[in-house]
């Protein structure tokens, strides 16, 4: 049995009874970089061909697809495929989301606990969305449902704001993805922008009902090492529950958090 098919079969042993639809080109292109990724040297495309069991016009399309998306390699003088540098950038960006999220974990939970309200961790994912990648809620008080990896579009709530104030986008591209979102209570693209200007200067943002009903949020960046931002750390709560607590108390904690990630992250 070949790699790949071992690998099939290990797919449709994690069904949980529920029929699960195969995108024949998918599982083709994911067989190729496995195959690519277990020899240890580089392969020509009858070795790809016969390894996956596809045929050799129908694999040389795909490459070309992985090879755009530099997935896969291609040395013209051998005519042999091997791994891109694509897949190390997605490697790195993996580690990164999943270092972020352990390291978030612990210090949300101290800020849930304090200020008795859900403590959340958000990721940028990719150019287009965000999604929420470790919370905490408060052991002994109201906490609200909240979906760990749900993605939404990348200006969504408090933590859109922040990442149009810091992500480093061009007017355009924050234009686009404002355009995306699906505001409960609607808010022109001029006062949103001046509300992500306001960011820049507080180092913060809140958004009040504007995302969720009846529910207000606050986020703060979390710089990398190298100065980018592509996380942010917040709170999450009834409105009236942000009304009712001192807001600087709560901005100084979670400044400190994000400080406390970045130090960490930088070692």
């Amino acid at each position: 049995m070949s790699n790949t098919d071992l690998k099939d079969n290990q797919a449709d042993t994690e069904k949980t009874g529920t029929s699960i639809k195969r995108v024949p080109a998918v599982r083709r292109a994911a067989g190729i970089l496995w195959e690519l990724a277990d020899r240890p040297t580089p392969m020509n495309l009858s070795q790809i061909s016969r390894a996956v069991g596809i045929i050799p016009s129908t694999c040389l399309h795909i490459l070309r697809e992985l090879v755009s998306a530099r997935l896969v390699s291609y040395d013209v003088s051998s005519k042999t495929y091997q791994l891109g540098s694509g897949i190390t950038d997605l490697a790195k960006s993996a580690l990164r989301l999943n270092d972020f999220a352990e390291l978030a974990k612990s210090r949300l939970q101290t800020i849930a606990n304090r200020f008795s309200m859900t403590a959340t961790a958000t990721s940028k994912i990719d150019d287009q969305h965000l999604a929420l990648v470790a919370f905490a809620n408060p052991p002994d008080s109201i906490s609200l449902n909240v979906t760990l990896g749900g993605r939404v579009p990348l200006m969504s709530g408090a933590s859109g704001r922040c990442f149009a104030a810091f992500g480093n986008m061009t007017e355009r591209q924050i234009k686009q993805n404002f355009a995306k979102v699906k505001w409960v209570r609607p808010i022109t693209y001029d006062d949103w922008m001046s509300q992500v200007e306001q960011t820049r200067v507080d180092g913060f943002s809140e958004d009040r009902e504007g995302f969720v009903k009846g529910v207000s949020a606050i986020a703060l960046p979390v710089f990398m090492p190298d100065g980018s931002v592509t996380h942010t750390i917040g709170v999450y709560a009834i409105t009236a529950q942000l009304e009712a607590i001192d807001r600087e108390e709560l901005i100084s904690a979670l400044r400190q958090t994000a400080k406390d990630i970045n130090h960490r992250m930088s070692r």
